[in-house]
């Protein structure tokens, strides 16, 4: 048997006005924002709950010691960087353990924390 397919009534002129329709796309909007800064702040508060392992070797101030800052780094090439490591494109046998015991999602968290940081002057 098939199933029974809902259909809606077309609109009709004057059912919604457009500053009432202007109104809740803009309120749509708005709470859509909310959320995906909401999730942006999740995301970065889970980066910083795993940043520890990283911060035993790349300094937070953002000094260069002989290994490279990872502060301040856009996420795309941050999270490009652990593929790398974790493919074994780039070599360096510290980076490639870690980056082969991250998934995608806690790649995604740590650019997303490491991203926020400032190096500080």
């Amino acid at each position: 048997m098939l199933a029974r397919q809902r259909t809606f009534p077309p609109l009709r002129p004057g059912w919604c006005s457009p500053s009432t329709a202007a109104a809740c796309l803009l309120g749509i909007g708005l709470c859509t924002t909310a959320a995906r800064a909401d999730e942006k702040a999740q995301l970065r508060a889970y980066g910083e709950h795993l940043s520890s392992e990283c911060t035993t070797c790349h300094r937070i101030d953002g000094g260069d010691s002989g290994i490279p800052s990872i502060i301040g780094l856009e996420e795309r090439h941050f999270v490009e960087q652990l593929n790398a490591f974790k493919s074994g494109a780039r070599t360096n046998q510290a980076m490639m353990s870690v980056a082969r015991s991250l998934d995608g999602e806690q790649m995604a968290a740590l650019a997303a924390y490491f991203s926020s940081l400032k190096p500080r002057k």
